[in-house]
């Protein structure tokens, strides 16, 4: 049965994104480049741009997000800072808390997240979130924040190229298309950045993560560092105790560990 991607029925999910201004596309390069470029030409608070195949999706730190067609939910939302309730560096987390609130109502399993944009589920990443934003040209000020959520659904395994096949997974629904899915991210991730309740958030962030109480790496300034990450602040930065007993706070930046703590 196809599941084609249709507005008019995002919009007959759920009576909260009929604020939004939605764009369905067939094939794009990248939603979040689409959007940036909408934004330009000032695109509305709440633009929302759908596609069912990006060819140059795109993850943190330039990495491609493999993005084939009919298969997965790539979407990209355009928010005016000043029209937010939360705290714009909150965003990544909303929209992670979005997208697992999302696969609890579809599923009996329970995703995770991994520090800081990635979903997993059933020890696969199903999803990676991607916020950028746009400046003032003339101020410096931020006047866009253009968040991706690029979530595979029905993608099988021996589809992903080279490796990614033993990282990638999808979700498999039943008896739930794209257009349920996105309806409700979209619900979802609103009724969050509508809220000031950042403790909320982060409590509920915290809930999903795979990252807490366990031995982690990562890389600062070329070195590699290890510790147990302890905690995770309303900021939403992580808290790593580190070897040495030092505790350091990490803003930004990609953290590893064993495959074997995102099964839950």
């Amino acid at each position: 049965m196809a599941d084609n991607i249709i507005r008019e029925e995002i919009l007959s999910f759920t009576s909260k994104a009929a604020s939004y201004n939605i764009i369905v596309l067939k094939t794009v390069n990248s939603t979040n480049s689409y959007t940036k470029e909408l934004a330009k030409g000032n695109a509305s608070h709440e633009t929302v741009v759908i596609a069912d195949k990006q060819t140059d999706g795109r993850g943190r730190l330039g990495r491609e997000f493999f993005s084939p067609e009919g298969t997965g939910i790539y979407m990209s939302v355009l928010l005016k800072p000043e029209s937010l309730a939360l705290d714009p560096s909150l965003l990544t987390v909303a929209a992670g808390v979005a997208v697992c609130r999302t696969i609890n109502s579809i599923s009996k399993n329970t995703p995770s997240i991994k520090w800081v944009n990635d979903i997993f589920f059933g020890g696969k990443k199903v999803c990676g979130i991607l916020a950028e934003s746009t400046t003032d040209s003339k101020t410096g000020t931020i006047n866009n924040i253009i968040v991706g959520i690029g979530l595979n659904v029905t993608t099988p395994s021996n589809v992903f190229p080279g490796k990614l096949g033993e990282i990638a997974g999808s979700l498999f629904p039943k008896n739930t298309t794209r257009n349920e899915i996105i309806a409700k991210i979209i619900e979802e991730f609103k009724s969050i950045y509508d809220s000031k309740n950042a403790e909320k958030l982060i409590e509920e962030y915290k809930s999903y993560s795979c990252v807490l109480g366990k031995k982690i790496s990562f890389t600062k300034c070329g070195e590699t560092f290890a510790g147990i990450a302890t905690d995770i602040n309303i900021e939403g930065n992580l808290i790593v105790k580190l070897e040495n007993g030092e505790s350091v706070i990490l803003k930004s930046g990609e953290v590893s560990l064993g495959s074997e703590n995102f099964a839950r």
